[in-house]
C-alpha cells in the first residue's frame, strides 16, 4: 500500500509536469520508478505508457477546447508517430536495461542542450496560400494577445515524429521529448502550441507501444493501475496551470528536469547505482 501511494503520488506529479510541457510525463515517471523504487526498467517504461496514455486524453481534451493544441497539425504528423510507437515497441525487447538507461541519458542531455540553444522563432501573420505552410492562430493565455503562425517542413515534422514514436516506444516517454523542439524550432511553430500539440499527439503514440508490452508480459497492473490515476489527476491540473506560466518558463522547466534525470539515468547505466 506504501509503495501504491508513492507511485501515486511521483504519478500526480509526473502528470502535471507531462501536461504543462508536452511531454506525458515519462521524463519523471520511468527515472523515479527505477532509481527511486528499484522497478526494472521495461516494466517501469510499460507503467510509463500508461501514464502518457492518460496525460494525453485528459490534458489535450482541455487544450482544444481553449484552441491552443493545432488540431491539424497532429494529425499531419500522428501516422508516422504511430508507426514509429510500433516498431519502438517491437525493438525494446531486444535492448539490455543498462543500454535503456544510457539511451534515456542521452536523450535527456540532447533534449537539454536544444532547448537551451534554440532561437527565438518569429511570429509573423498567417498566409494560407503563399506561405507553403499550414497556417492557424491562437490567443496567448498570458496576456490575451492573438498570434498567428505558419508551420513549415513537414517531411522533417514527419521523419521526426516517426523518431519520436520510436523513442516513445522504446522508452516510455510518449515522444514529446522530440517532438516539442522540433515543432518550435524546425517547423517555426510556438512553444505553447507545440507543447500543447504534442499532448494531443501523445495518446495514440503510447497506445501503440503499451499493447506490445502487454503481450511480452511486463505491463504490470498494480503498478499500472497507481501511475494512470496519478497522472490524470496531475494532467488535469497541469493543464489549467500551464497556461499561467510563460512559454520561457516552460522552456526553463523542461530544461533543468531533463538535466537532472540525464545526470542519474547515466550514473545508472554505468553500475554506478
Amino acid at each position: 500500500m506504501t509503495i501504491s501511494l508513492l507511485v501515486f503520488a511521483i504519478s500526480v506529479g509526473a502528470g502535471g509536469f507531462g501536461a504543462m510541457v508536452g511531454i506525458g510525463g515519462g521524463l519523471v515517471i520511468v527515472p523515479m520508478l527505477t532509481l527511486l523504487l528499484g522497478v526494472p526498467i521495461q516494466t517501469a517504461i510499460a507503467a510509463s505508457l500508461i501514464g502518457v496514455i492518460a496525460t494525453s486524453m485528459t490534458a489535450s481534451a482541455h487544450y482544444l477546447e481553449l484552441g491552443l493544441a493545432d488540431r491539424r497539425l497532429g494529425l499531419v504528423l500522428l501516422l508516422a508517430t504511430v508507426a514509429g510507437g510500433i516498431t519502438g515497441g517491437l525493438t525494446a525487447g531486444f535492448l539490455d536495461e543498462r543500454v535503456l538507461a544510457g539511451l534515456f541519458a542521452v536523450l535527456l542531455v540532447v533534449v537539454a542542450m536544444q532547448m537551451l540553444r534554440q532561437p527565438k522563432v518569429a511570429l509573423t501573420p498567417a498566409e494560407p496560400r503563399t506561405s507553403g505552410g499550414l497556417a492557424s492562430s491562437y490567443f496567448e493565455p498570458t496576456d490575451g494577445k492573438e498570434v498567428h503562425y505558419v508551420a513549415r517542413r513537414f517531411r522533417l515534422g514527419a521523419v521526426a515524429s516517426f523518431v519520436a514514436g520510436n523513442v516513445s516506444g522504446i522508452l516510455g516517454v510518449g515522444g514529446g521529448v522530440i517532438n516539442v523542439p522540433v515543432m518550435n524550432v524546425a517547423m517555426g511553430v510556438p512553444i505553447r502550441v507545440a507543447t500543447t500539440t504534442s499532448t494531443y499527439m501523445l495518446g495514440a503514440t503510447a497506445a501503440a507501444s503499451a499493447v506490445l508490452y502487454f503481450a511480452a508480459g511486463v505491463l504490470e497492473p498494480l503498478l499500472a493501475g497507481p501511475v494512470a490515476l496519478g497522472v490524470f489527476i496531475g494532467a488535469r491540473v497541469g493543464a489549467r496551470f500551464a497556461t499561467r506560466v510563460s512559454q520561457r518558463n516552460l522552456q526553463l522547466i523542461f530544461v533543468v528536469v531533463a538535466a537532472v534525470f540525464a545526470v542519474q539515468m547515466l550514473a545508472r547505466a554505468v553500475g554506478l547505482t
